[in-house]
């Protein structure tokens, strides 16, 4: 079973994914936290290639104000990374893991090129026919006024510089996310995720937890 936890930059879906590995390890149940850095396919020439793939989706220096390459570019290399860790789930053994936690999918990625460059959800959505497929997405709905709070910084495309997002960093924060979201609201809609809205109230230990029955139920 494949388990994407999804949202708007600030949702909390790292921390999620870690609290809920944590949980259902605590329960004896395999799992599998799919992060970036163990995406390895164990021959020299591969992993080469991966860790530039890498470097260049997810830089370590800062991101300039405005995108260079385009819209495009940015969304094959993306599409290039989900191939590649597809391909690197088929390759761990299937007796080793009975679930697999994926910090987002591909789904915030055709949510933030169909609002960048209005391209078709059908089309982009082909981009990741050979991406892994969750079995379950959960939603982790939170308004972009309180995830502005839960972080300290957050990088040009969070704020939606390369977008047109031109406001103050947080009011270019909110009204960016907030079009994410509402992205991701008609695409949870119409594919059934199950949606988990949150609050000022609500804590990380919290959601985990409810994510957590939710597989527990689906798992029995």
């Amino acid at each position: 079973m494949i388990i994407a936890i999804e949202g708007i930059d600030g949702a909390g879906k790292t921390h999620v994914c870690r609290l809920l590995t944590k949980r259902l390890e605590a329960r004896k149940v395999p799992v599998n936290l799919l992060e970036r850095a163990a995406v390895k396919l164990g021959d020299e020439f591969s992993d080469r290639l991966l860790s530039s793939l890498r470097s260049m989706i997810w830089p370590e220096s800062s991101e300039p104000l405005s995108d260079p390459f385009g819209t495009h570019f940015h969304l094959y290399l993306l599409a290039a990374w989900f191939v590649a860790l597809n391909k690197y789930m088929q390759l761990l053994p299937s007796t080793t893991h009975q679930i697999h936690v994926m910090d987002g999918s591909y789904f915030r990625v055709i949510a933030k090129a169909y609002l960048r460059g209005q391209l078709s959800i059908d089309w982009l959505h082909s981009l990741f026919e050979a991406a892994p497929h969750p079995d379950l997405v959960v939603l982790l709905d939170v308004a972009p006024a309180l995830a502005w709070k839960r972080r300290p910084t957050f990088k040009a495309t969070e704020l939606g510089r390369w977008d047109g997002f031109a406001d103050s960093p947080e009011q270019s924060f909110c009204r960016y996310q907030n079009a994410i979201r509402e992205i991701l609201l008609k695409l949870a809609a119409k594919r059934g995720w199950t949606v988990l809205a949150q609050t000022a109230d609500s804590s990380p230990e919290q959601i985990a937890e409810r994510v957590e029955e939710i597989v527990m139920s689906r798992l029995a």
